[in-house]
């Protein structure tokens, strides 16, 4: 296999069900011997994220083939009175800024529970312990609606934090605006709710946590074609509203990738084509077959890569 230059970072995008493909690609990776130094991640991204620093990849395809909805959805509407705001992708007419002033209010209201995603995450990770059995420093990143600014959390090494549980920081993370309930933070005594900036677009994510890395590999969950995506059912609005703006945030970080001073190689790797699930489809069959390309696009990856630079 390809050696790439060390240190190497891993960025980790969002997306919702679509991760079980993301899944495949890191637990092949590691399976080939990749290892990095450092990590950051957002949404599904963080947790696949601490599957790697607790050295659980190769758990998770089996995790995405059991997956049912009701381990992830529990239906439990409430509205949260927070000044969460959009990034306003239409142009400026009187129709779309009505429709827009009406987005915003609805994105505070959250349809479904966080306990079943607290519940996975503490029987999964938390009682693994409060170190790291690999040595690396990881950042998960949510979004803080009052500073309307991206918040990371730092944990080198271990769980330890500052001012977050490691759970906590997981499921802010993965609170998606209208779907999970933000989570409060108390930070130099103001208050703060934190949700999933992925699908939020104010503040934009990039590459600079990992300045003085030689190799930065990113992990997307997006396509270029879903920023025009097709889709339907009940969801529909949400999934093509989520999918362009997860779309505009992959191609948006990977173009920060000028801005960091060690000036790393940065490899995206994203998937092939359609993965046949939606954001919100925790079906084990679907997400099943997702995990199986991404660990043949992983494959394909270090080929490529062990290729050109042979």
């Amino acid at each position: 296999m390809f050696k790439f230059r060390r240190p190497v970072g891993l960025f980790l995008c969002g997306g919702g069900a679509l991760g079980a493909w993301q899944s495949g690609v890191l637990a092949e990776l590691v399976r080939q011997g990749l290892h990095f130094d450092a990590l950051a991640g957002f949404s599904i991204g963080s947790l696949n994220g601490a599957a790697y620093c607790y050295n659980k990849t190769g758990e998770l395809g089996q995790i995405w083939r059991n997956m049912k909805p009701s381990t992830i959805l529990e239906l439990k509407p409430r509205f949260y009175n927070i000044p969460l705001e959009l990034y306003q992708q239409d142009s400026g007419s009187l129709a779309n800024k009505v429709n827009f002033f009406f987005q915003n209010r609805l994105s505070r209201l959250t349809l479904f529970s966080n306990k079943p995603v607290y519940e996975f995450l503490n029987g999964w990770l938390a009682r693994s312990g409060p170190q790291f059995p690999r040595n690396i420093k990881f950042y998960v990143i949510s979004h803080a609606v009052e500073m309307k600014l991206p918040y990371v959390v730092r944990f080198d090494g271990s769980t330890q934090s500052h001012n977050l549980s490691f759970v906590d920081s997981l499921m802010a993370s993965c609170s998606i605006p209208m779907i999970f309930p933000p989570v409060p933070v108390e930070e130099h005594g103001r208050r703060y709710n934190l949700v999933d900036g992925g699908v939020i677009g104010i503040a934009t994510i990039n590459l600079s946590l990992f300045e003085g890395c030689r190799t930065v590999i990113m992990i997307g969950n997006s396509r270029p074609e879903d920023m025009d995506f097709p889709a339907l059912g009940p969801f529909g609005y949400f999934e093509r509203k989520a999918r362009r703006m997860l779309a505009l945030h992959t191609q948006k970080i990977y173009e920060s990738r000028v801005f960091i001073k060690s000036e790393p190689e940065v490899y995206l790797i994203k998937p092939p084509t359609d993965l046949g699930v939606n954001l919100l489809e925790f079906d084990g069959v679907k997400c099943g077959k997702a995990y199986d390309i991404g660990e043949a696009e992983a494959r394909i990856f270090l080929r490529n890569a062990e290729r050109t630079n042979s």
